[in-house]
């Protein structure tokens, strides 16, 4: 068991108080045990990552993934008194390798929600690694939504019968897209599908039809959009599971369901 010294509590709450004074905190007393909040944002401002959690009587619950790893990482915690939450990290050996520290702010410091006041929306504070050999980090989550479902199945509400029925196919898409590989990207698209081309509809009903006007469908700014989204724990509703802000959705099988590369 990995134990943190009181000395270490003191130091890390008169930071959380510096940093985060208590009028400036909200009260986060969401109680959704059957609704998963998808949050992203990033650790030290550089390391891009994507959160979901579930709030169940001031205990949190979910997994991150960082864009750059695309691997789900347990995390677990509750909220305390004050306000203040600690989230656990789990390596794979199932220890404690990692916590998040922080609050939830009453008004969002990077401007996302404006002036609003807030409950849950937004997270901040410190990523600390539990061995020490690394400097405490600052993050900064924003919730960007939420869907009801499971950890478990998120994708259910679609017919998948698992996330990784969704996030393997999804990935590779991605990952080709990224790479430039055409042939990959066109295999991972069901059809025919939708496009938009010059202003107008049109459907393409096949691989070599999609190959043939490849680049006015993946223009440098549509390739841009997709790649800085992440493939992983994605919105869902009936229709698919949807990548970054509707660039891309997804089916029950993992598949391109559309492009609205308009």
């Amino acid at each position: 068991m990995i134990r943190i010294s009181s000395t270490h509590h003191r130091t890390l709450a008169l930071l959380l108080a510096i940093l985060f004074p208590m009028s400036a905190m909200s009260a986060c007393t969401w109680n959704e045990p059957g609704r998963i909040w998808d949050y992203t944002g990033s650790i030290d401002g550089k390391y891009p990552v994507r959160m979901s959690l579930v709030f169940s009587a001031g205990e949190l619950s979910g997994l991150y993934v960082y864009a750059s790893q695309l691997r789900d990482i347990r995390v677990s915690g509750r909220i305390a008194a004050d306000g203040s939450f600690q989230l656990a990290e789990y390596g794979s050996d199932g220890r404690v390798s990692a916590r998040f520290n922080g609050r939830f702010p009453e008004r969002d410091p990077q401007g996302r929600y404006g002036d609003s006041t807030l409950a849950c929306e937004v997270m901040v504070g410190q990523w600390q690694s539990t061995d020490g050999k690394r400097a405490a980090l600052p993050f900064y989550l924003a919730a960007e939504g939420s869907i009801s479902g499971k950890l478990s199945n998120r994708y259910g509400a679609i017919g998948a019968v698992s996330n990784q029925a969704v996030h393997a196919p999804a990935e590779r898409f991605w990952r080709a897209l990224k790479a430039g590989d055409r042939n990959a990207v066109a295999a991972e698209i069901r059809y025919p599908i939708k496009v938009t081309l010059n202003g107008k509809i049109k459907t393409l009903r096949n691989a070599a039809e999609l190959l043939a006007v490849y680049d006015a469908v993946f223009t440098p700014a549509y390739r841009k959009a997709i790649g800085e989204a992440i493939p992983r724990n994605m919105f869902v509703r009936d229709q698919g599971a949807m990548l970054g802000s509707g660039q891309v959705w997804f089916g029950a099988n993992g598949k391109v369901i559309a492009l609205n590369n308009f």
